[in-house]
């Protein structure tokens, strides 16, 4: 894909995306969301602990101080201009990640562009609600793009920026690591430094030491909290107490073999079915999914699509049928599409969320398992 065909198409699929989100943007200003990064921004540069109770000034900051850095820029602005602007960097980095793996001067059929729409149907809610869920998914996107390329340095330099970021693109940054490359472990490490090296300028040793502990301490935390749409979670308010043995671990357990299984043997492996086992598994397993969270399952519908639509097995009408579910599931029941409702965890609705990314999980897990006894 040429440089000038990639830049239309994401600037096309930006440009669309602002249309309908960025006024809502600019009028309601920023939320509790970027009230939190600005907060952790404003700490960093102060020289104190982002990783405090902020008082009313956001939630608890759970990102990396190399999150607060970057962050900065936008702290400067207005509500409104800052919410406007961030968002549009999520979309940007969201359709980078998604273009490059699915360019439109390439995509064998035509049916690949309902994908699209449903992917931005889903990626809507996380851009309304400010999170940095889009770009991080379109940026670990990028980065696995830059490995299937052979770039292995520069892939393993970004997606440990990315899984400093937020921990959750870490499964990809681990998977990687198989079969052991030399050149990806040298840019694993060149981002190490680079994450250790901007706190250090500002802080100095000892604090981005004593920091750095505060955010784990933060982030296990938040760990042991209640959790919201995870499997575990949903099943649990529908009076299963003891979904995590009989749901959960057993999900988490089959991904995971499969997930570094596929890895290793190289007959096992294709990306179309790799990157969204991945995905779908996150949000499955995270205690800390919700409705904005599921924008990473969004790419992941256009991957079991393209796998799904170039497979010449008898039951592609079942599985189509059963993408297609979960999809209405996840994305298109009402709940999704009127945002008074959508926000609302313990509404039953939600479930519909999570069954739907069930399904597709399902989906590719079926898909990789095919791949074993090819």
């Amino acid at each position: 894909m040429s440089r000038f065909s990639l830049t239309k198409q994401v600037g096309v699929l930006t440009l669309l995306t602002a249309i309908f989100v960025t006024p809502y943007l600019f009028l309601k200003g920023t939320n509790i969301v970027t009230h939190t990064y600005a907060f952790g921004s404003n700490q960093f540069w102060l020289g104190l602990s982002p990783y405090v109770d902020p008082n009313g000034a956001g939630d608890w900051f759970k990102y990396s101080p190399l999150f607060a850095y970057l962050y900065s820029p936008f702290a400067l602005l207005k509500s409104s201009v800052q919410a406007g602007v961030w968002g549009i960097t999520n979309m940007f980095f969201f359709w980078f990640g998604v273009s490059v793996w699915f360019p439109w001067s390439k995509l064998k059929s035509k049916w690949l562009l309902l994908g699209f729409v449903l992917c931005s149907m889903e990626a809507d809610g996380s851009f309304r609600y400010q999170q940095m869920n889009a770009a991080l998914v379109g940026l670990t996107l990028l980065s696995l793009y830059l490995y299937q390329e052979k770039r292995f340095f520069i892939s393993g330099f970004l997606i440990c920026l990315i899984a400093n970021l937020k921990l959750l693109p870490g499964l990809f940054l681990l998977g990687l690591c198989f079969p052991l490359n030399r050149k990806y472990i040298q840019g694993v490490l060149a981002g190490i430094v680079l994450c250790l090296t901007v706190p250090v300028y500002v802080w100095g040793l000892d604090k981005t030491w004593a920091y750095h502990l505060d955010w784990f301490g933060v982030l296990l935390r938040d760990t042991r909290s209640d959790g919201i749409l995870d499997v575990a979670t949903v099943l649990k308010r529908y009076g299963f107490t003891q979904a995590k043995t009989w749901a959960l671990y057993p999900i988490s357990l089959v991904s995971l073999i499969l997930f570094f299984i596929a890895r290793i043997k190289p007959r096992m492996f294709e990306w179309d079915v790799w990157i969204p086992l991945g995905l779908l598994t996150l949000l499955l397993v995270s205690p800390r999914t919700e409705s904005p969270t599921f924008v990473l399952a969004a790419p992941a519908y256009i991957f079991l699509l393209r796998n799904i639509l170039k497979s010449s097995q008898p039951n592609r009408e079942i599985t189509l049928v059963l993408w297609g579910l979960g999809i209405f599931l996840t994305t298109l029941c009402m709940n999704d599409i009127w945002p008074r409702v959508v926000w609302n965890p313990t509404s039953w609705l939600q479930a519909n969320k999570t069954l739907g990314i069930f399904i597709l999980w399902g989906l590719a897990v079926y898909s990789q398992l095919k791949l074993a006894v090819k």
